[in-house]
């Protein structure tokens, strides 16, 4: 099942008679849905705000948001605690402080609207709080943002007020300086706000206040809570091809994803803990918190810098871990690498240990074992602060192998998660339980899905496999209570993306399995493109096969529709490359990375070992890259990252196109 065998029978997905439609399956949906889709969480909450008042009322006093205290020579110690009772206490007051800033009165469509510009922090989760509690819709931005998209999202809402990190600040005051941003009034700064600050913003027509001010505005008040159907948020996409869309989500949107998710068997108590460092300006992180809140969980957030997140982990030892499938990656190669570079008896040990752990979890599901694990695998699990009992992968398709790998070295199940922004991030599961590899499971107790034939892809509903049994391809469609009301200001995308029937169309490419009904993605409908022979080409699977190799940190793989094979820019590994390749082949210490990714012999052996890697995923001809250049600068999410590590392709392709324009020379 999905390129292995379980050691359990699940079905994931069951036919509803009658639906077929000439050119797409039937729909499909959970076993256990309810009628209407409905169902529900343990509190009966029906927004957020019903949510949190249950945990602050049935967990007083149990710690909630927690951050590292800072030392006086500034390194990070232990984690301090707030609980419940304290948040609940403080997001009541700055409630209050914002319905004296006139953000309960409405605009043109009914809505108000507050920003929240700044990494993840407790003073973000009060504020999203605080909106819930006087029906205010958040706008989180992501702290990356470049300023034209930063002054195009507040342009667009005409938000007034803006809640920001002392950083984020700085990059309002820039933009009104420069003539933009002109509709901001109010600056809420989570940190303390000096006198210079104040005076700079008085004379630009800005009022500042810190988070402490607007907390202390007021002694009393009273909540306006959302209903189920206000709009809670207008999330923007990560905009991977072209400008940002506001993703209009709906207090019951977010109800209805986590109880799927309940359904699901995520289930949680007092005693997890959860590390918050994955944006909080993206839909997955915000659903993660959200639900973890209504069981009374502990989320500790990370000091701000990803690269320290190891030192966190290690203090913080939480029980959940939810991350990206490229951090995953991350972890596969160092940890494999490791594994390789052993030597004598400890390679044999670490060998046998894992294939011994590899059988036993194929063939009986089992993910510990008392010998291997205290021999092997104790210090790889230590990573996490030895804790973690469940993991979750998200955002993008992740290597089947790589999570079978890490399932067992961590001795941890990992599930898998598929959903987008406009479906509140979590669609479709796969079972805690299930050793299966290479699936996104089936969809929530609250979706419904569909497949839509790709004729341009070959991709058909109709399909069967090589046996004769159904094994319906095509795009997935979702439709019900958990997909978004549309893209804010935007009628002709919204329209683009929901059809007349309600359906969302994903842009995914995924099969359904015979008889367990599970889902697999194969392809992405916008990211493939057509060669010289008329091949079509699906960039994501190409490059997920070439990322296995040890060499490549990061690649972009392009093709011309003009030519006949495909090239690549590759962002080599450099702590790899240093490690090994350089020393192997007599690079000088203190060569610069720039002057090693420009010897020809490393370009060599790349292409070797990426086509080593092509041949091991069986990709086609006219699959593999024929050309590369190495990029010596990894990307990020300052040029061509998302903020959850996703590849902005539009970017890359205007950055990168005089070279794409060599690499097509002379053929």
């Amino acid at each position: 099942m999905g390129g292995s065998e379980s050691a359990h029978s699940f079905v994931y997905s069951i036919e509803v008679q009658g639906t077929e439609k000439s050119g797409e399956s039937c729909t499909f949906v959970n076993p256990h849905a309810r009628a209407y889709l409905s169902s529900s969480l343990p509190s009966g909450a029906r927004t957020l705000y019903d949510n949190f008042k249950y945990a602050a009322r049935t967990f007083p006093n149990k710690p909630y948001l927690g951050t590292r205290e800072k030392l006086p020579d500034g390194t990070f110690g232990n984690y301090n605690w707030v609980t419940y009772d304290d948040i609940n206490r403080r997001v009541e007051k700055i409630g209050w402080g914002l319905a004296s800033l006139g953000l309960r009165e409405k605009d043109e469509n009914g809505h108000s609207f507050l920003g929240i510009y700044s990494k993840n922090r407790p003073e973000w989760i009060l504020m999203d709080l605080a909106c819930t509690f006087q029906n205010v819709v958040s706008v989180p931005i992501y702290d990356t943002l470049q300023s034209d998209a930063l002054d195009y999202i507040v342009g667009q809402t005409g938000m007034r007020v803006i809640a920001c990190a002392d950083k984020s600040t700085t990059n309002i005051v820039k933009l009104r300086k420069d003539g933009h941003a002109k509709n901001i009034e109010v600056i809420i700064q989570f940190d303390p706000v000096t006198n210079e600050l104040k005076a700079e913003c008085e004379a630009l027509g800005l009022q500042i206040k810190s988070l402490e001010e607007l907390e202390n505005m007021n002694t009393t008040g009273t909540d306006n809570p959302s209903e189920p159907n206000s709009l809670f948020t207008l999330c923007y996409t990560s905009g991977t091809t072209g400008r940002a869309k506001g993703a209009m989500i709906l207090q019951t949107n977010m109800m209805h994803t986590m109880a799927g998710a309940k359904d699901a068997g995520l289930v949680f108590t007092t005693d997890d803990v959860h590390i918050s460092y994955l944006p909080l300006a993206h839909m997955m992180e915000r659903i993660v918190t959200h639900h973890l809140t209504g069981y009374g969980c502990a989320i500790g957030f990370y000091q701000g810098d990803v690269m320290k997140l190891k030192d966190d982990l290690a203090i913080l030892k939480p029980t959940i871990f939810v991350s990206v499938p490229r951090l995953f990656n991350r972890f596969y190669d160092v940890i494999s690498q490791q594994l390789n570079e052993l030597s004598g008896p400890k390679k044999l040990l670490a060998s046998r240990g894992l294939d011994a752990k590899m059988y036993y979890y194929r063939t009986q599901g089992i993910l510990t074992h008392k010998l291997w694990d205290s021999l092997v695998f104790k210090k790889i699990r230590n990573v996490f602060g030895g804790r973690v009992r469940l993991m979750a992968t998200g955002s993008a398709p992740i290597s089947g192998d790589v999570l079978a790998f890490l399932r067992v070295v961590f001795s941890c199940p990992i599930v898998e998660g598929f959903g987008q922004t406009e479906t509140c991030a979590a669609t479709f599961f796969t079972m805690v339980e299930d050793t299966s590899i290479g699936i996104i499971g089936g969809p929530a107790t609250t979706v419904e899905a569909k497949l839509v034939d790709v004729p341009d892809m070959n991709y058909f509903s109709t399909d069967v496999n090589d046996k004769g049994e159904p094994t319906p391809r095509g795009e997935i469609c979702m439709r019900g209570p958990t997909i978004f009301a549309g893209y804010y200001k935007n009628p002709e995308q919204t329209s683009e993306a929901i059809d007349e029937d309600g359906w969302l169309h994903t842009g995914d490419i995924c099969v359904r399995l015979p008889y367990t009904g599970a889902f697999k993605i194969i392809d992405r409908k916008k990211n493939f493109f057509k060669l010289q022979q008329g091949e079509y080409v699906s960039a994501e699977k190409i490059e997920m096969a070439y990322a296995k190799s040890y060499y490549v940190s990061q690649i972009f793989v392009y093709g011309d529709s003009l030519q006949c094979y495909l090239v690549a820019i590759v962002v080599p590994d450099e702590g790899y490359i240093r490690k090994k390749w350089a020393r192997e082949n007599g690079v000088a210490e203190g060569t610069s990375f720039e002057e090693i990714c420009n010897i020809p012999k490393l370009k060599a052996d790349i292409m070797a070992d990426m086509n080593e890697k092509g041949k091991q995923d069986k990709l086609l001809g006219f699959e593999v890259v024929k050309k590369i250049h190495l990029e010596h600068c990894p990307w990020t999410p300052a040029d061509l990252l998302t903020p959850t590590q996703k590849l902005m392709r539009f970017n890359a392709k205007k950055k990168y196109e005089s070279v794409i324009v060599e690499l097509y020379k002379g053929n």
